[in-house]
């Protein structure tokens, strides 16, 4: 994916301003590119923001990863949770932290509806033979819809269509789209690339609402955008979302309806 994208230079052109990732998340981020860096060195860069920490501690202590022992801190949540995950983390959180002044309730709506999916996502990823991608899947997919947060940050007086969940909610966000005459998969991608997130990610966001354009990828990303699919299709059930997403998620995984509707029973029990 490039800027000659006509989309994401549309984003560009409409005067849409990117959030910066803030000094809390920027720390983190410069301790986990260092690989001799553990988990008390991203311990310290988070420590400082009570935001970072209590999202981290909120995450480990969530039936998905079904820790053993609550962490009680910083540090154990981020032993638990690992690099990408806590990076995930602290991505989400900073992304929800520029949403101040916005619709509260549909704000909490749409991060609670990135949070599901990104459950959803990661247990299906680590179902797959591609588990090694489930801590990037799972960032990917709790970033997934960071464009609608940027395009309601321009046009505030949108935000009162999020007020739903389900495909209630994803029939918003293309209305948000709409509206604003913009494309908030492609302000996602400007984001994420904003505030240097992984390619794959980056060019999975960029897609994750085009299975035409995710056939284009490479294998990774394209990967990724489809278990984003199948992570909102986990969330949300059968909807005219999922309609274009069925069979290339068939054919790359060989998971039908019924598949899907086993593993839906199989992680709710779980929860």
């Amino acid at each position: 994916m490039n800027d000659q994208d006509a989309l994401v230079t549309a984003v560009l052109a409409s005067g849409v301003v990117l959030p910066n990732p803030g000094t809390g998340f920027l720390r983190l981020q410069a301790a986990a590119a260092d690989e001799d860096a553990g988990p008390r060195e991203l311990a310290a860069a988070v420590v400082q923001d009570p935001a970072l920490t209590g999202a981290l501690m909120r995450v480990a202590n969530s039936p998905v990863f079904r820790p053993r022992n609550a962490p009680r801190s910083a540090l154990e949540a981020i032993t638990m949770l690992g690099r990408t995950r806590t990076l995930a983390t602290a991505a989400s959180t900073t992304m929800r932290g520029h949403c101040a002044g916005l619709d509260a309730t549909a704000i909490e709506a749409l991060w609670q509806a990135s949070a599901c999916a990104a459950d959803f996502s990661y247990l299906f990823c680590r179902g797959t033979e591609h588990r090694a991608w489930a801590d990037t899947t799972y960032l990917t997919a709790l970033m997934q819809d960071s464009g609608v947060a940027v395009l309601l940050r321009r046009t505030p007086e949108h935000a009162h269509l999020l007020r739903h969940s389900g495909p209630v909610l994803e029939a918003a966000t293309r209305a948000v789209d709409a509206l604003t005459g913009c494309d908030h998969a492609a302000a996602g991608f400007l984001v994420a690339r904003n505030w240097k997130l992984p390619d794959v990610v980056c060019e999975a966001i960029r897609c994750h609402h085009d299975p035409h354009l995710t056939a284009r990828l490479a294998d990774n990303p394209r990967r990724i955008a489809l278990m984003l699919a199948v992570g909102r299709r986990l969330r949300d059930g059968p909807s005219p979302d999922w309609t274009d997403w069925a069979e290339p998620v068939k054919e790359e995984f060989g998971v039908d309806e019924i598949g899907l509707n086993r593993l839906f029973a199989e992680f709710a029990a779980r929860n």
